[in-house]
């Protein structure tokens, strides 16, 4: 748009005249986006000096530009009192869907997400519905986990084979590593070219759930050779889209300027990336990607992290909500993974922060901002299902990590699903995270303690939701709530009986 529309004559003459333009940059502001995207990137919105929205769409070139801003700036000159009357219903409007957020948790819920998954699956490319498509790894996960908690095998392979399909097509760069953001069209030929921090991490903690070594290995390749701080263990966001650079081989590349990296750190992302690194190296044994999750998170919480205020999103951007309830996961990986008894002191005040700064006292779960501006759609307080799914995951985890009932965590996890549960059915296959983050509420916790990786694997690949503990020995013991069992050094005694204590036979 800045090139085409941004760029016009007319259209600059008209916004300098008619509004005061604001530019927010989505990654950035994620709280803004959450009020005011209108279906996608960029989003043109027309607001009223109250913030409230008149109308908007996504890309406009400069001919339907130049006319959506004659006829908006004309409607608001002469149609006030029709204006301030739909501003009062979209209000009413989004008070009721917030009171309509809360719902009932059952394990029905988790077979309903599961099933609309089922239903949207592409058993021919992979993946689910048609196009645009998107990679959705919460819902990959969620069926490698099924797979394993209702021994179907098929759900794994509908998994793999999706990780399989996009890897071998055009969303994934086979000269220089690395998945793009979505595929234009159904057979993930033709990609958007954009590659993310964000869609990586969850990509890599799919391959790693669904023991697709290679796969992430060369994802990894492309994350820290191109996006990865050497000095610092950060990594950057994003790379630009540039059609014809990626169009080219690698001959053809070495022609050209590699696209812009965008070097600004997002807190949410680099903890995501963090927990994936650590569950590769549980699952898959990549002690370098243990590392550098460790190198990451150390660098990461000594910029970004106050007790008081949490994780700020970025060197200049206050926290929110992604950032406290993704680094609440994080740390907990951290303090699993033996990372140091630091990651406990960590994780616990970020769990007191979610409620402090971010908790309703009243109908549980978390808003998606802390307190502060007040400006038009932002005094709006909103839940957003993802994080608060990620939250109750965290809080889960802590849980049967610390084995202490009186912190109280599993309840708050049971609040956040709940205050967000009734949302489930709006977000269809986006409700996967909800789903897995359901699943563990309802059963018992249990905690593996071993110092021996085949011990670690023996004891995931019967129970995707054990909580793996770094100790200093190799035999393992396996702990249900605060009962725990006989040290044992065989992988398939550790099998059966944490298959058994799940109650999976």
């Amino acid at each position: 748009m800045d090139e085409t529309t941004y760029s016009d004559q007319r259209v600059i003459e008209l916004i300098n005249r008619e509004y005061v333009p604001i530019r927010v940059d989505n990654d950035v502001r994620p709280d803004i986006n959450q009020r005011y995207n209108m279906g996608g990137w960029p989003t043109t919105a027309f607001l009223t000096p109250e913030g409230d929205i008149l109308t908007g769409g996504t890309y406009l070139p400069p001919d339907q530009m130049v006319d959506a801003l004659t006829r908006v700036a004309s409607y608001y000159r002469t149609h006030r009192p029709e204006i301030v009357a739909k501003v009062l219903e979209g209000r009413r409007q989004a008070a009721a869907v917030a009171a309509a957020s809360t719902g009932e948790l059952e394990p029905g819920l988790v077979d309903r997400i599961l099933g609309a998954l089922q239903g949207a699956y592409d058993p021919q490319h992979g993946g689910f519905g048609t196009a645009p498509k998107f990679p959705h790894p919460e819902a990959l996960i969620l069926l490698a986990e099924q797979s394993v908690l209702r021994r179907e095998p098929e759900l794994m392979e509908m998994a793999r084979h999706s990780l399989e399909r996009m890897a071998a097509g055009g969303m994934y760069d086979h000269v220089e590593g690395g998945f793009f953001r979505y595929s234009t069209t159904q057979d993930w030929s033709v990609p958007h070219y954009e590659k993310m921090l964000e869609d990586h991490a969850g990509l890599i903690s799919a391959l790693a759930a669904t023991g697709q070594s290679d796969i992430l290995d060369d994802a990894v390749r492309y994350v820290d050779g191109v996006l990865r701080d050497p000095d610092s263990g950060l990594y950057a966001g994003s790379q630009d889209a540039d059609e014809e650079y990626y169009r080219r081989d690698l001959a053809g590349r070495a022609e050209l300027r590699p696209p812009h990296v965008d070097r600004r750190v997002y807190a949410a992302w680099n903890c995501a990336l963090a927990v994936a690194y650590l569950e590769a190296d549980l699952r898959l044994g990549r002690p370098k990607l243990r590392e550098e999750a460790r190198q990451l998170l150390e660098s990461l919480f000594e910029r970004r992290f106050d007790p008081e205020h949490g994780l700020r999103h970025t060197d200049e951007i206050g926290g929110q909500l992604g950032d406290q309830v993704w680094g609440l996961r994080a740390a907990t990986a951290a303090l699993a993974a033996g990372l140091g008894t630091v990651w406990r002191t960590r994780a616990l005040q970020l769990a007191e922060l979610l409620e402090r700064r971010y908790g309703d006292p009243d109908l549980g779960g978390y808003r998606d901002r802390a307190e502060g501006e007040e400006l038009g759609r932002l005094r709006e307080p909103l839940k957003p299902l993802p994080e608060n799914a990620v939250a109750a995951i965290g809080l889960v985890e802590l849980d049967a990590l610390l084995g202490d009932p009186s912190l109280g965590l599993r309840d708050r996890a049971r609040r956040a699903l709940a205050s967000v549960a009734g949302l489930a059915r709006r977000h269809g296959i986006l409700a996967a995270g909800l789903a897995r983050a359901l699943d563990r509420v309802l059963r018992e916790p249990i905690r593996v303690s071993t110092g021996d990786p085949e011990l670690a694997r023996a004891a995931l690949a019967a129970h995707p939701y054990a909580v793996i503990e770094q100790a200093d020995r190799g035999p393992a013991v396996i702990c249900v709530g605060t009962a725990c069992q006989a040290p044992t050094d065989d992988p398939e005694q550790v099998a059966r009986t944490v298959a058994r204590a799940a109650g999976l036979g």
